[in-house]
């Protein structure tokens, strides 16, 4: 019955007309056609998207049971031959080669006959081979094959449509998807918040098992950021070896593709497109495994390429605005602090210019850097370089403290009342150290000028393991105290309490404060040195004052005393005379014996008043004070033996005095005899020498105590005035001149009243050594 073909089209064209799927339309046309041409068995053969193969798609048998994969390359087989010459072919079984060429289709019917194919195309496109299957050998007429090649064009047509339509669906579906990435993108400035949106969205809409995305910088080879989504198979290349390349003849962007097996081996795939990111930033975009229906791992195609190109140029601006970003929230937070610190500092730099007063600047520098609104460090300690002991002294220490509440900085730097700041760190006393390199990382900054950040303490070579101990730290810093490029002192820090980490900014900061900090220090010594040296210039001046009126007075003294000396002698000698030839029991002996005592004290007085405005030039030299301590002793010994007054002696050894030994018997002899004269009749003299250190060196000292039980109060300021005495025989110039010849050796002569016990006096004279060098020195420092 021949076909016809009116019929025939209208039934195709309410099929490709009708709603049903494009697999439903595409089956129902080879089995009406294989109906109306009575063909045992009708085969669609689409062309896959490289175009290099040809696979079965639909058969006329509507079989419920899958068929295997039956593929034809190109130019292999009837099939693949149709598609490269797109021509109509017929091979009969009988034919030589049809069989060999043609085993995959008698895997599905292996009794055909005769095989007929024609080309599914329009006049650009080839769309797949439609091949007819007979048992019987058969031959189809032109008007038949002419209405199979209309239908075979009606087929491509509706084809084309379909694959417009699938694409168009595609493309919107990505449109909207890259509109949805996009809006994810720039909903977020946050660094990391991004990058996971990235990696998620990859994965997802390429289907991947997995996605990475790497920041490294080219030039350290460090990583900036990274992210990962998924599950991430190992093998694949690192981003460091990675160098994109576009797929070979496709113009494509640069890309990774690779694939690796697992121990079960197992194939898993990769795909990676770098970040064009600007400067020396490195990136690469990655995926893993597209994953398929039935959970197989598939590679990943050109769209897929394409998609992750896009993707990546789209997270690369976003990438680069939130890397922007973090720069600049980084740079906000580091300029913040930097203006925290700097209004730290001026605020310690107004406290220090409050005082010149040097422990009061110690005590700010303390507080600056351990309260909780300063530079909040758990303990600081604070030591200043001892130039005559040749080493580093710990002059202050402090925990962490905080401020009072609400108390502005700078006057809580001012308050004194810090509990926790003491002069040292232990109650042994303050560390010392020597200024020697082996010494330890305190003195290597002393010695180097040079900042110290020290960590894991307890197994660093630099540092005195001994000091360490006393500290109880594992990590701190240590700065040089610089002045004109000379080293006054070492400030050291730690965080021993918090564990706070410390970094390099910290040591930055503190170079500043301790600059800020030495400044203030030195300053403070200036003015000490300007306040001793306008102190000993006034003292020079009252010295002066003192000679010119002691001078005026020893003029008109000595003037008074030669004239009285003269017929004093006078009448001494005579007196005495007459007393020898005048027996004891006359009446006029009595009269004669006072003359002569009279005289005899007269003398004493003219020979304190010439001791008293004598000529203030001596024979200096080295003495030991003990030794003129005991000749002067021996001068008054027979008046205290008379007196039955007991010496008490507690000698020690002292340094040698540069003195006028003479002078200085004589300052002794009076304070002996003011003593012996006040105890009178019975007493205790005590006799104490020892060194004593005072703030500008080394002393010896005598203290004289006796048991006279003092004077009063209010007539104490007058004791060394001179002719002022409380004795009815006194002259009131000893004690004058012992102040005199002690002023004259640069030393001092203090009182120590005691009513109803004693008095007290106090000579200290400086030892040799500072009246003789300029520099001093004294014994080394302990160890510690």
């Amino acid at each position: 019955m021949p076909l016809n073909r009116l019929s025939f089209l209208t039934q195709l064209i309410d099929l490709f007309t009708s709603t049903v799927s494009y697999n439903e339309r595409l089956d129902n046309f080879v089995y009406l056609l294989a109906r109306n041409l009575r063909v045992d068995l009708i085969l669609f053969f689409g062309l896959d998207k490289n175009r290099e193969t040809l696979f079965l798609s639909a058969d006329s048998q509507r079989s419920e049971v899958a068929r295997p994969r039956v593929e034809f390359p190109l130019g292999v087989g009837i099939v693949g031959q149709t598609a490269q010459t797109r021509c109509p072919l017929v091979q009969h079984l009988d034919a030589p080669g049809t069989k060999d060429s043609n085993l995959a289709i008698e895997a599905i019917f292996p009794i055909y006959q005769t095989l007929t194919s024609f080309p599914v195309a329009d006049d650009n496109f080839l769309y797949g081979v439609l091949l007819l299957v007979d048992k019987a050998r058969r031959e189809y007429d032109p008007y038949d094959q002419e209405t199979i090649l209309i239908a075979c064009r009606m087929l491509a047509g509706n084809i084309r449509q379909a694959l417009l339509h699938e694409e168009a669906k595609k493309r919107i579906a990505e449109l909207a998807v890259l509109f949805d990435v996009g809006k994810a993108m720039s909903s977020t400035m946050e660094l990391n918040a991004l990058l996971e949106r990235v990696v998620s969205i990859s994965a997802k809409v390429i289907n991947a098992r997995g996605a990475t995305l790497r920041i490294v910088d080219e030039v350290s080879g460090q990583d900036q950021v990274s992210a990962e989504y998924g599950d991430i198979p190992g093998g694949f290349p690192s981003l460091e070896t990675i160098t994109g390349q576009p797929p070979s003849g496709t113009g494509e962007m640069p890309c990774v593709a690779s694939e690796v097996a697992d121990a079960g081996g197992n194939k898993h795939y990769y795909l990676g497109v770098p970040l064009n990111l600007k400067g020396h930033l490195k990136g690469m975009l990655s995926v893993y495994d597209k994953q398929t229906p039935n959970q197989r791992y598939q590679q990943f195609d050109s769209e897929n390429r394409q998609l992750l190109q896009t993707l990546a140029g789209m997270a690369t601006s976003s990438i680069e605005n939130a890397l922007a970003f973090q720069q600049i929230e980084s740079l906000a937070e580091k300029n913040e602090h930097m203006v925290n610190v700097l209004t730290v500092l001026h605020d310690i730099s107004y406290a220090l210019m409050t005082t010149v007063n040097l422990d009061k600047i110690l005590t700010i520098l303390i507080k600056g850097l351990t309260l909780n609104n300063a530079m909040n460090y758990d303990r600081a300690l604070v030591f200043l370089i001892d130039k005559f002991r040749n080493g580093l002294v710990e002059v202050r220490y402090s925990g962490g403290q905080e401020a009072p509440p609400r108390l502005p900085l700078r006057e809580a730097l001012l308050l004194d009342n810090d509990q926790k700041l003491r002069p040292a760190l232990g109650t042994a006393g303050p560390i010392r150290v020597r200024l020697e390199e082996d010494q330890g990382v305190l003195a290597r900054t002393a010695l180097y000028k040079k900042a110290f950040h020290i960590t894991q303490a307890d197994q660093n070579v630099l540092v005195n393991q001994a000091i360490r101990a006393k500290l109880d730290t594992l990590e701190f810093l240590t700065v040089p105290l610089l002045v004109k490029d000379e080293v006054i002192g070492v400030v050291v820090i730690d965080n021993y309490q918090s564990k706070k980490p410390l970094k390099d900014e910290d040591l930055h900061f503190l170079t500043m404060f301790a600059n800020q900090a030495a400044l203030a220090i030195e300053n403070s010594r200036l003015v000490a040195t300007i306040e001793s040296s306008n102190k000993e210039l006034t003292l020079i001046r009252e010295r002066m004052l003192e000679s010119d009126r002691l001078a005026a007075m020893s003029s008109m003294a000595e003037g008074l005393a030669h004239e009285i000396r003269n017929p004093l002698v006078s009448i001494g000698g005579f007196a005495r005379r007459i007393s020898k030839q005048v027996a004891s029991e006359d009446p006029i002996r009595q009269y004669v014996d006072v003359i002569v005592d009279e005289v005899g004290r007269l003398e004493k007085i003219l020979r304190q008043m010439f001791d008293f405005t004598g000529d203030a030039i001596g024979h200096f030299q080295e003495h030991d004070l003990n030794k003129l301590v005991a000749d002067a002793l021996t001068l008054i010994q027979r008046d205290l033996d008379r007196d039955n007054i007991r010496v008490v002696k507690q000698y020690a050894e002292l340094p040698l005095v540069f003195c006028d030994d003479r002078q200085i018997k004589l300052v002794f002899y009076h304070i002996f005899q003011n003593a012996q004269q006040a105890m009178g009749s019975g007493g205790t003299l005590t006799i104490h020498t020892f060194p004593l250190e005072k703030s500008d060196g080394l002393y010896a000292a005598i203290a004289v105590s006796d048991t006279g039980g003092g004077i009063p109060p209010e007539l104490v300021h007058n004791i060394f005035n001179p002719f002022f005495t409380t004795k009815e025989m006194g002259t009131g110039l000893g004690l004058s001149i012992a102040q005199r010849i002690v002023a004259r050796h640069y030393g001092d002569i203090e009182i120590n009243n005691e009513l109803g016990k004693g008095i007290t006096f106090t000579v200290t004279l400086p030892i040799a050594k500072y009246c003789l060098l300029d520099a001093r020195t004294t014994s080394p420092l302990e160890e510690n």
